[in-house]
């Protein structure tokens, strides 16, 4: 199965950047998702349900996607939706502003055996942006196109000064997108890359000491606060979400033991 693919398709990414500026600073909405990202997520919506603006939720069980009021105040967005030759649900243009995160997680409903996928254009990056995606990093360069298996774990981390702006289209498969993707080239394996917080976590089980001095600790926000002092401490730059992310999953894991 393939995992992270840049399609023999590209963009014009000056045209792309040039939309941006049809687009009001206060269209932008920030991400439903809350529990994902520290920082600011943004967005705003080319094709929804309804051809309404005011929902980024890709509804996986609505049928009437249409072009929002912005999509048509965006030619070149469109023409580039426009050269998929597949049916198209969700449009999103997707803001990860200067020295936010989003933490890992995976996307529901997506993948080749759900018949949806999801395809990435950035209009503005840089190499400072991290796209971690099943541990290795994928770098996508202005105007690619690329498709993602996001139902696997994936995180991105903008360590830069200016913002990430990607759109991001969800398609039904059809034979045209089936055919694009496999002629796509694949990006090369290579070495998996833990998080900052996943090296520390290793560091702390096969560490007694450290094991003692976060058991010390009862209080929620206090553990959260001595393991960001002792992360940064042996090197390893990571949040408070990371945090209390791993303490969800952890939770989630005992409730599906006991029932």
């Amino acid at each position: 199965m393939k995992v992270a693919v840049r399609l023999p398709l590209s963009f014009d990414p000056g045209g792309l950047r040039a939309d941006l500026d049809q687009i009001d600073s206060g269209e932008w909405l920030t991400h439903f998702n809350a529990g994902y990202f520290e920082g600011a997520w943004t967005g705003v919506a080319l094709r929804g349900v309804s051809g309404r603006t005011q929902e980024l939720y890709a509804d996986p069980s609505a049928s009437d996607y249409a072009d929002t009021p912005v999509m048509l105040r965006c030619p070149h967005l469109a023409a580039a939706t426009g050269m998929l030759r597949c049916p198209l649900k969700s449009v999103r243009l997707l803001k990860l502003s200067a020295g936010s995160h989003i933490r890992e997680h995976r996307d529901q409903d997506l993948g080749w055996d759900a018949g949806e996928v999801r395809l990435h254009v950035p209009i503005i990056t840089h190499p400072e942006v991290d796209f971690f995606l099943n541990g290795r990093r994928v770098v996508m360069r202005e105007g690619e196109c690329w498709y993602l298996d996001l139902g696997l774990p994936h995180r991105v981390q903008n360590r830069g000064t200016t913002d990430r702006i990607h759109l991001v289209i969800d398609c039904l498969l059809n034979d045209w997108l089936r055919a694009t993707i496999e002629a796509g080239e694949e990006m090369a394996p290579g070495p998996a890359v833990e998080s900052e917080f996943e090296r520390f976590r290793q560091l702390v089980l096969g560490d007694l000491s450290l094991q003692r001095e976060l058991m010390k600790v009862t209080d929620r926000k206090e553990f959260i606060a001595l393991t960001l002092r002792l992360g940064e401490w042996h090197g390893a730059q990571f949040t408070a979400g990371d945090v209390d992310a791993a303490f969800q999953a952890a939770r989630r894991a005992w409730i599906r033991r006991s029932t």
